[in-house]
């Protein structure tokens, strides 16, 4: 991330974001990043904040660093507060880091994502972000079921019919769930699936 944001052009809107510059997505990465290290010390919720610096790049590098040293120092199943209360763990921020910046490094030089990091990001998305969305009464889905096929793997969300089937890549999958690329989810399209 920190050598496409080098090559950038701060200024540049960013697509998937409305109203968004590349120097605005550079302040939220490192607000969450910042918000990720004191979240590891299990302390309650930590306060948020997406303060512009001087040094945009230089001073999002120095925060992804500390916060991957930190999660490197921890054990996965080190406690940590999380918005996942059925996971309070560090390993939580590892995997949603990683999905954070994956993302927003296709935001700032479009990319094909990895096929493991990818299929992660379709079960992090099923397992968690969707049902999350709907707990949370920020979304409603159609009725039946959601097919999801790749060449290496295939997902389902929901119990009956009518199926709606997408296929693509694990990283056009992970992708379009996250609204980066055009996929055909039908109805399922109008929901909203992810924060």
């Amino acid at each position: 991330m920190a050598g496409a944001l080098r090559d950038a052009d701060l200024g540049a809107p960013v697509r998937a974001c409305p109203g968004w510059t590349v120097a605005d997505l550079v302040a939220h990465l490192t607000g969450v990043h910042r918000w990720v290290i004191k979240a590891l010390d299990d302390a309650g919720p930590p306060p948020y904040d997406e303060e512009p610096q001087a040094d945009p790049v230089g001073d999002y590098e120095r925060h992804a660093t500390a916060m991957v040293d930190r999660l490197r120092a921890l054990a996965p199943d080190a406690p940590a507060w999380t918005f996942d209360r059925h996971d309070q763990t560090a390993g939580f921020w590892r995997r949603r880091q990683l999905h954070e910046v994956s993302i927003h490094r296709w935001d700032v030089a479009p990319y094909r994502l990895s096929d493991d990091v990818a299929e992660d990001g379709v079960d992090e998305v099923l397992d968690f972000f969707l049902p999350r969305q709907i707990g949370m009464g920020r979304t409603t889905v159609p009725e039946g079921t959601l097919r999801l096929i790749s060449p290496g793997r295939a997902w389902a969300f929901g119990d009956g019919r009518p199926v709606q089937t997408a296929q693509g890549t694990a990283s056009d999958l992970a992708l379009g769930l996250w609204r980066r690329v055009d996929l055909d989810l039908g109805a399922w399209g109008e929901a909203t699936l992810t924060p």
